[in-house]
């Protein structure tokens, strides 16, 4: 419990295993909250998506949470992630919040311990955490903690509106050259599922900067996986693909966004092979897929995107498209062990 003392904390643990719809709905009224914080001009998350994605989580995908109540409300939680097969054994994702309200009274630092120590003892040696310039309580408990940023982003903004006239005509029009362009609307055809999971792995090509994160080799029933989750989460998909002249898939890109809050599109990944590369196949794709946007979603009105800010090319096809900074952040990684022991020493 929390008296007006805050004396005494209790934190309450879930796993991936016992999680309900109640604690859906808490656990959103409390993300709302904190939402309102930092985006406070978006729409609130609806509880039962987060729900519907709690039902239809992947197997290979273990999620924890830790939380602190008071008076039948979520005041603040730590959630963390970690896939169990595959690469990047060593690490766990760490999503760290505090209610405005109940900041300085030591939440979050117990919050982190619990998390902290559940990883260590699964043998995870390296937390990573983001935060945004919209919050700056996120940054400073980062550095406290002991966290070093690793790579630095920015969540970058189109509004539909501002595209220039004749843009998208112009990176839509194409030399016969051999490539052509599919645009998947109800996931990845079984036929080209083997093909599109290993085009994903262009996307160890972004740039992790100073981040310990090792190449990521994507699966079909990974995508599956991935598929089932966005749709229990109430998204829309639109997959854009390329085509080189042999027929072998070239590049992709994809976007989001849920029908019951139609304005805001989430962009995804965007990614193009080295041996295509030089090609404007990258231009296509985003054009293509905005034309399928305003199609699909009349009343889509902006996309947004995060990119490295190191990520020069990437950054230019936004720039040129019309994306602009909408919102700075920051990836963290601490070592566990220094993590516990910046807990224990203060």
């Amino acid at each position: 419990m929390l008296g007006a003392d805050m004396t005494t904390t209790d934190v309450q643990h879930r796993d991936h295993t016992a999680l309900t719809e109640e604690f859906a709905r808490a656990l959103v009224a409390h993300l709302n909250r904190m939402r309102a914080e930092s985006h406070p001009d978006d729409p609130p998350t609806d509880p039962a998506n987060v729900w519907g994605q709690m039902q239809h989580l992947p197997p290979i995908l273990e999620l924890d949470f830790w939380t602190v109540e008071d008076g039948g409300k979520i005041v603040a939680h730590a959630r963390t992630q970690a896939f169990t097969v595959g690469e990047n054994g060593h690490l766990a994702e760490l999503e760290l919040m505090v209610s405005p309200a109940m900041r300085g009274r030591g939440l979050g630092r117990t919050l982190l311990g619990h998390a902290a120590r559940a990883m260590q003892a699964r043998g995870r040696t390296l937390l990573l955490s983001q935060t945004n310039d919209r919050v700056p309580a996120g940054e400073a408990f980062a550095r406290r903690a002991g966290f070093q940023p690793g790579l630095s982003n920015h969540v970058n903004r189109l509004l539909l509106s501002d595209i220039p006239d004749g843009l998208l005509d112009a990176w839509t029009t194409r030399p016969d050259d051999g490539y052509t362009l599919d645009v998947w609307t109800d996931g990845v055809p079984d036929a080209d599922l083997d093909a599109y999971a290993e085009l994903l792995n262009v996307m160890n090509s972004a740039p992790r900067d100073d981040l310990d994160v090792e190449d990521h080799r994507t699966t079909p029933e990974e995508v599956r996986s991935m598929e089932t989750l966005t749709r229990a989460g109430g998204r829309v998909t639109v997959v854009a693909v390329v085509r080189a002249p042999d027929g072998t898939l070239a590049g992709l890109t994809d976007v989001s966004w849920r029908p019951a809050q139609p304005g805001i599109v989430s962009q995804g990944n965007t990614g193009v092979r080295p041996a295509h590369q030089g090609h404007q196949l990258g231009r296509w794709l985003k054009a293509a897929n905005v034309r399928e946007v305003v199609r699909l979603n009349p009343q889509a009105t902006e996309i947004r995107t995060q990119n490295a800010d190191s990520n020069g090319p990437m950054l230019k096809i936004n720039t040129d498209l019309g994306f602009r900074p909408f919102m700075a952040s920051t990836v963290w990684q601490g070592a566990v062990t220094d993590v516990l022991s910046g807990l224990e020493r203060n």
